[in-house]
């Protein structure tokens, strides 16, 4: 069975979804939409570059939300994934998403501060600021596996 990659910003407070509760429905997420790759002038062979770039533009949009780059991944069936308001930037309406369906976390290492940026600014707005900018630049996010999560 095919499977869509997907990528959601969570605070991380909501982390206990990887264990579903709360359950996941009617979530902004992110994913590699033809919008992206067109924006980005990607062709079909740059798939993981895609993915990185949705992965990347999901921890801004959880940083604009939320206060803090913590991004859930799943795979999950394409039926659950529609499209979102900034197909450009990758985003997606996720229906629904199985416990069974995540997969990983990313989350910044202890101790990176990240900057301020206002509730509810868009990416774009977000993508533009200096420290935006430079945490993107000088602090890759730290890949977690769900187990690490649902072993606590």
């Amino acid at each position: 069975m095919t499977r869509q990659l997907v990528f959601i910003p969570v605070a991380r407070d909501e982390l206990s979804i990887l264990t579903g509760s709360p359950v996941v429905e009617q979530r902004r997420a992110f994913t590699v939409t033809p919008d992206l790759l067109d924006e980005l002038e990607y062709t079909p062979d740059m798939a993981e570059d895609a993915e990185y770039a949705a992965l990347v533009l999901a921890s801004v949009a959880a940083l604009a939300q939320f206060g803090e780059r913590v991004v859930v991944v799943a795979e999950v069936d394409p039926s659950l994934v529609e499209p979102g308001e900034d197909s450009a930037n990758g985003e997606c309406l996720l229906l629904r998403c199985p416990v069974s369906a995540m997969t990983a976390w990313f989350e910044d290492a202890p101790g990176v501060v990240v900057p301020r940026v206002e509730r509810g600014a868009s990416i774009d707005d977000a993508w533009e600021l200096p420290e935006v900018q430079a945490l993107l630049a000088e602090h890759d996010l730290l890949w977690n596996d769900v187990a690490e999560y649902r072993r606590r």
